[in-house]
Order: C-alpha cells, then sequence, then structure tokens
C-alpha cells in the first residue's frame, strides 16, 4: 500500500486514512471563472476533499505556429493566473481544499510563489519532461504525479529518479490513461497493485472512464486518492473530458459510494459480532421432536429434526441428545432442552 504523507495542514494520504476524492475542474469550465465557481460549489456538495483546475498560460505551452487550431482550442479555455488566484480565494470562502497542475515554469512558479500551494500536481503530460520534473522536485514541497504517458516501469522509475534527485520526498503516484474517455478494456486497473508493490509511496487512480464504477473498483483495489472530472454536459464536445466525468449529481453518488466501500474495507467493529450473534437466533436450526415423545422414552435420531430459530440446542449437540430418555412428554416440534432429558 505504501507511506503516509501529510498534503498540507489539514489532510494526511495513504494507507490507513480516508480516501482523498478530487474533483476535476480541468477545462470544463471553458475558461469562465463563474463557471469554475459553480464547480466549487458542486464539488463542496458532493463532498469532496478538494477541486483541481489548471494553470496553462497557453503561449509557454503550445507552439501556435506549430499548430494554429491546438492552439486556438488551448487559449480559449485558459484561466490566467488572476482569475485562478480569485478561485483559490474562493475554494477557502468554501471551505473545500484547492490544487492547480502546473504545465509550464511560469505557471510553476506562479504556484510556488504567488499562490504558496501546499503542494504540487504534475499531469500526465508533464510527467516525462524530465528538467520540469527536477524543477518541481527542487521546491521542496509533497507532489502528485499521474502516469498516463508511461510505456513501462523503466519511464517510471525515471520519473520518480527526477523527483527525488531533486529533492522531493513526499510523493503520491495515481495510475491513469490519457485516452478520453478511457476504454475499460486498456484500463488496467491492476497497475494500482502493481505500483504498490515497486514504491513505497501512496498510490491513488485518476479515472477517464466514462461512469465512475472503475473508481469504486480502484478503491477497493488499495486506491489512496482519486481524481474524477466533473462537467455540466457529459456530451459538451468542446472538451474529451466531458465523456468521462461526473456531474454534479452523480459525483454526489460517487464520493457517498467510496465512503460506504471504505467502510466495508475496514476492520470489523464490535457491532459485527452482535449482528451476527443477532442473525443466528432466526438463521441457526435448534434441535425439536420430530414426533410426539411419550415420558420415559429413549431418544433416538428418527425422533428429531433440526428447525429455526436457533433459540435451542444448536445441530453439534445431536450426539448429546441420542440416547437420553424423555423426562417428560414432548409435542411434535417443541425444543428439546437439557431441562426435559436425562
Amino acid at each position: 500500500m505504501g507511506s503516509k504523507i501529510k498534503l498540507n495542514q489539514n489532510r494526511v494520504v495513504g494507507e490507513g486514512e480516508p480516501v482523498y476524492i478530487v474533483a476535476e475542474g480541468g477545462v470544463t469550465n471553458f475558461g469562465s471563472l463563474e463557471l469554475a465557481k459553480k464547480q466549487v460549489d458542486a464539488a463542496m456538495a458532493a463532498g469532496a476533499d478538494a477541486i483541481k483546475f489548471q494553470a496553462q498560460t497557453t503561449e509557454a505551452l503550445v507552439s501556435k505556429k506549430v499548430d494554429p487550431y491546438w492552439y486556438r482550442r488551448m487559449k480559449y479555455k485558459e484561466l490566467p493566473h488572476d482569475e485562478l488566484k480569485k478561485l483559490w480565494e474562493y475554494c477557502q470562502i468554501r471551505n473545500i481544499d484547492c490544487f492547480i497542475t502546473a504545465h509550464t515554469e511560469v505557471d510553476l512558479d506562479f504556484l510556488d510563489k504567488e499562490l504558496n500551494v501546499p503542494f504540487f500536481k504534475i499531469g500526465s503530460g508533464e510527467s516525462v519532461n524530465y528538467d520540469f520534473l527536477k524543477n518541481v522536485g527542487s521546491r521542496g514541497k509533497p507532489v502528485i504525479i499521474s502516469l498516463g504517458l508511461h510505456l513501462n516501469d523503466n519511464e517510471i522509475k525515471k520519473s520518480i529518479e527526477a523527483l527525488t534527485s531533486a529533492g522531493a520526498k513526499d510523493i503520491v503516484i495515481l495510475h491513469c490513461n490519457t485516452v478520453l474517455p478511457t476504454p475499460p478494456e486498456i484500463n488496467h486497473l491492476r497497475r494500482i497493485l502493481h505500483l504498490q508493490k515497486m514504491f513505497n509511496y501512496p498510490v491513488g487512480y485518476s479515472d477517464h472512464t466514462v461512469g465512475w464504477h472503475m473508481v469504486i473498483a480502484a478503491v477497493a483495489l488499495g486506491a489512496c486518492l482519486i481524481e474524477k472530472h466533473l462537467s455540466f454536459d457529459l456530451n459538451d464536445l468542446r472538451s474529451f473530458d466531458c465523456a468521462g466525468s461526473c456531474t454534479p449529481e452523480t459525483l454526489k453518488s460517487m464520493v457517498s459510494q467510496i465512503r460506504e466501500v471504505e467502510r466495508g474495507l475496514s476492520v470489523p467493529s464490535p457491532l459485527r459480532e452482535e449482528k451476527i450473534i443477532a442473525g443466528r437466533k432466526w438463521a441457526r436450526q435448534s434441535i425439536v421432536a420430530n414426533k410426539n415423545i411419550r415420558q420415559g422414552a429413549k431418544i433416538t435420531s428418527g425422533m428429531l429434526a433440526l428447525k429455526r430459530p436457533g433459540v435451542g440446542l444448536p445441530q453439534e449437540k445431536l450426539n448429546d441428545v441420542i440416547g437420553k430418555s424423555a423426562l417428560k412428554n414432548i409435542e411434535l416440534d417443541e425444543l428439546i432442552t437439557e431441562e426435559n432429558i436425562q
């Protein structure tokens, strides 16, 4: 499962801790501060622990000359630094953790020096950019890294080494797929177990599948942190993220189900034993008379039956009853007790 790390003043993530549930605001606010604030409200109302946004200075991220279409597609979804700062402050008012993925060096500096974020998130796109990873690691804060673009274990080890060699100590590793939406047959959830064995770091899951059943399965496999996109229209074609998102309503269901699964995975409480004992009274069987038995008769197996409720002598006492004599007349279906045999 890996160790624990402290992400911020209020939250430890890792083995034995509640799953840290992140609503991914991403770019499905389409550069609108007001829509982003609605995402904050929806995440808080659903019971998520955090909301995540993206800092992407498009000029530093995409070559306008090489791919003008992709530049335009990204640019209008950009939330400028001043608006991200307003979102950061809004989340503090709404009492929900906020963090932001930096896609460029200029965005990383903004998050670190202006917002003074307690930890960094590295998206899949930057997770194989070793110079960027070293820059992040050198800042001495906890790091969450998604592994959606890694082809093999060696690449993963190289990325983690880039972080740790620069000074990063506290890392959360997220299994992830960057096909949007992710088909189930390539999701490879068991990769979570593999990553847990590879590293002594907490392992989570960043989801891009349709629905949220894969998220529930990931939690059952031990994922300590969950990211799931939040959109208001799953059919909106302006972002590939929409189809694999939760709506505000389904996000609430997902959070509730994660918490139920957590309780189901926890060490049983004393209440479990109480419930079992109570259940035995109606579900187990007692030794009863299979026919009318006269006083003084020697009891044989043919005189006995096992029937509910389990309030009398249990099945394992059958051999102790056989061969005894009835001390009184015992009617059909009456309990055989230690008081009415000898």
